[in-house]
């Protein structure tokens, strides 16, 4: 009889200012350390110098047609901080949250035929680190 190798996986919950977007379809998180690498003549690769470690990513959001659920243009015009959360894993079992201050970038507005309209929209933030909630 072949191992059973199937499990359950996780989806992601996203909170902006403490508000969940219901329409998120997707995000990527990415963390950076910036560190720059130090060649010398003498060692070749001699190590590491500390760069300014980063979090950032993409949401994509549906777009109902009673309009958007968040719109970026003031955080980005005015460039406006907001609390950006991240929760993964099954709340019966175990939850890990990340929570960064952030700022809206960019955003991108996107609709075609035979397809959702849909709200795209960067940010950049502090170092992020997964939590146990």
């Amino acid at each position: 009889m072949p191992a059973n190798n199937l499990g359950q996986y996780s989806k992601a919950l996203i909170l902006w200012n403490g508000q969940l977007l219901a329409e998120e379809a997707s995000v990527t998180l990415k963390r950076a350390s910036n560190a720059q690498q130090v060649k010398t003549v003498a060692k070749g690769f001699a190590g590491m110098t500390v760069g300014a470690a980063m979090t950032s990513g993409t949401i994509s959001n549906a777009v109902p047609s009673s309009g958007f659920e968040l719109d970026p243009g003031p955080f980005i015009n005015q460039v406006l901080q907001g609390q950006l959360t991240i929760i993964i894993g099954d709340p019966s079992e175990q939850q890990f949250a990340l929570t960064v201050n952030a700022f809206i970038t960019d955003d991108n507005f996107s609709h075609a035929v035979d397809a959702n309209s849909k709200l795209d929209f960067d940010f950049i933030a502090q170092p992020g680190y997964f939590v146990e909630i």
